[in-house]
């Protein structure tokens, strides 16, 4: 398998993933996302020249100059396996002896299909989960004493994985969490995620990739009145964002 950084998006759609025997780099794995448009960053240049334009605004409610659009990426099945492959290939020296787990479980809704594929390739039950009433929940039942390795496709502060955590133990408070939080992309810096009276989970990611975010009111994006915009509520909010600062003079 050649370098993935010199591969179109035509290229990169024809990759079969059991042809990549080894771990990608952090750089083939950004080049992926960002010839497959999946990858916006704010243009601080074109700020300055007074065109503001719009940023992101997260699921948190925290303001972000960058974002990446996982459902975009994660649409296209061999790219899905591709990093589905890749968690794998990252966190099997960690599955072994008592962290062998029962389940594993893919953080709806981003990283279902990758839950279900990692499962499928190393034979382990799939604990699906659904997000009801702004909680993520389990639709299975869970016998006690159960390990369980939950993935997702990014990390910016964990709150996805806190809720997936907290909706298991509600269910099955004799669940194991096995102490790892599998990603592709670790985006806000963090090392570990911590529950209070449970235990410390260490972020293992494919890519650290660090991106700004800020509450909105210490936002300097919105100090200069660029507007907030939930980038992938909608497919129009996604071609806003990434147009949005484009000059058509």
């Amino acid at each position: 398998m050649r370098n993935i950084t010199t591969m179109n998006r035509g290229e990169i759609l024809e990759i079969r993933p059991n042809s990549i025997r080894r771990m990608l780099s952090p750089e083939e794995i950004l080049h992926i996302f960002k010839t497959m448009g999946a990858f916006w960053a704010y243009d601080y240049a074109a700020a300055k020249d007074g065109l503001v334009g719009m940023h992101a605004e997260l699921k948190s409610g925290r303001c972000s100059d960058g974002f990446l659009n996982f459902k975009e990426i994660l649409k296209h099945q061999n790219v899905r396996q591709i990093f589905s492959h890749q968690v794998i290939l990252k966190i099997l020296p960690l599955l072994c002896g008592n962290n062998k787990p029962d389940y594993i479980a893919g953080i709806p809704d981003g990283a279902t299909k990758m839950g279900e594929d990692i499962c499928q390739a190393l034979r382990i039950a799939n604990l699906q989960m659904a997000k009801v009433n702004d909680k993520i929940v389990p639709i299975a039942d869970i016998k006690p004493g159960s390990k369980i390795l939950l993935v997702e496709d990014f990390c910016t502060r964990g709150t996805a994985f806190i809720n997936a955590v907290e909706g298991i133990k509600l269910v099955q408070p004799d669940a194991v969490i096995l102490p790892f939080y599998p990603v592709i992309i670790n985006r806000g810096g963090m090392e570990s995620v911590i529950i209070e009276e449970l235990d410390k989970f260490e972020i293992v990611p494919l890519v650290h990739h660090r991106i700004n975010d800020w509450e909105p009111e210490k936002c300097p994006l919105c100090k200069i009145k660029s507007v907030r915009i939930k980038p992938k509520a909608t497919e129009e909010n996604w071609v806003k964002i990434t147009t949005s600062q484009i000059s058509i003079q």
